[in-house]
């Protein structure tokens, strides 16, 4: 059975002409780590907050370790939530933070302490116990947010982009930390982030949201490797994408002297996308284009410029490109050569993914 069910749910704001979350379906295995990946305002900070039951569910179904909890407030959910503000009381100690809802909920002490020492050891808050939060670094207090959250051993524990404030490699460390812990103690965690980099250093399934609706949940190299529209696409590239839109005619797509088959479409609107790695400024590339803003570029050597290009397609993309050892104005026209058989291929309507790349 899974620990977290979401069967069609949606969630708008009072007053909102359209929902804010839309038919948001996923199930989360009992012990699992989800990382919940999408950019500013695709609804991650909400979805959360209406799993914990901060948030309405308008309409579908939220249930927990089998429970139907849609309608349930907060403290009948069991669940945990960790937010970039620590909340720590400073008048207490460190050991007497992660134990305070133990304490209130009358755990007896040799209980209290015997719950906590695997989660502080791991947490390597051992010697910091004894002291007061104003005295730890802000690390060492968003770890003790930590183990004061786990310490409960909720059914779900939600983090909604909690390590901000930390440099990446704390950062890293401490979700890799809570991976293992959680693991240990059969706690299922869903993780919000806006960065790549925080699914890469965790083995766990990713689900993408954009646009307040769920695009696609899966192992990160599945995603990569077969992308279920543009947006999905967008979240899990290492590299930004240079997009470009064209037509499907008898089959394929026309590009300068190259054809890109598409199976299974004989005529539509559509978007193409590869990595920026596998473009190049050229004044003879296929795809003409305008400089719009340039910029130089010292870290990328001598003379390097960032080129913001508009591209003279039926929709008049925009792409940023990186040139060496050569001087644009804005204005000036020049071409971006790209080969279409490394492209995606996505439907210009919904986004959809109609065929992935050749090479």
């Amino acid at each position: 059975m899974p620990c977290l069910e979401l069967d069609h749910a949606c969630c708008t704001y009072p007053g909102a002409a359209r929902p804010v979350l839309q038919d948001v379906s996923l199930a989360v295995p009992r012990g699992a780590f989800l990382t919940l990946l999408g950019p500013a305002n695709a609804g991650k900070s909400t979805l959360l907050r209406m799993i914990a039951g901060l948030e309405e569910t308008q309409s579908g179904v939220v249930r927990i370790d089998g429970r139907d909890v849609t309608r349930l407030p907060p403290k009948h959910r069991n669940v945990a939530m960790i937010f970039q503000n620590y909340a720590l009381y400073p008048q207490m100690t460190v050991g007497e933070n992660i134990t305070f809802a133990l304490r209130v909920a009358g755990v007896p002490a040799a209980e209290r302490r015997r719950r906590i020492a695997p989660i502080t050891r791991a947490l390597r808050l051992d010697a910091l116990v004894d002291r007061q939060p104003g005295a730890l670094t802000g690390h060492e207090r968003q770890r003790v947010a930590v183990a004061r959250a786990l310490a409960r051993i909720p059914d779900l524990l939600l983090m909604d982009e909690p390590f901000t404030g930390l440099a990446p490699e704390e950062r890293l460390d401490l979700l890799a930390r809570i991976h293992d812990i959680a693991a240990g103690l059969g706690i299922t965690v869903v993780s919000a982030t806006s960065r790549l980099a925080e699914t890469e250093g965790i083995d766990a399934p990713v689900a993408v949201l954009a646009g307040g609706r769920l695009r696609q949940s899966a192992p990160l190299a599945e995603l990569r490797r077969a992308p279920a529209d543009l947006a999905v696409a967008r979240a899990v590239s290492p590299r930004p994408l240079v997009v470009w839109s064209a037509t499907v005619e008898d089959g394929a797509i026309a590009l300068g002297a190259r054809r890109r088959p598409v199976p299974g479409v004989a005529h539509a609107d559509v978007l193409l996308a590869v990595a920026d790695t596998r473009a190049r400024v050229r004044p003879e590339g296929a795809l003409p284009a305008t400089v719009e803003h340039t910029r130089t570029v010292s870290t990328e050597g001598p003379g390097a410029q960032e080129l913001v290009l508009r591209l003279a397609d039926r929709d008049r993309t925009e792409c940023r490109q990186t040139v060496p050892g050569v001087r644009y104005q804005p204005g000036d026209r020049t071409g971006v050569d790209v080969d279409p058989a490394e492209a995606w291929v996505f439907a210009a309507a919904d986004g959809a993914l109609l065929d992935a790349p050749r090479a």
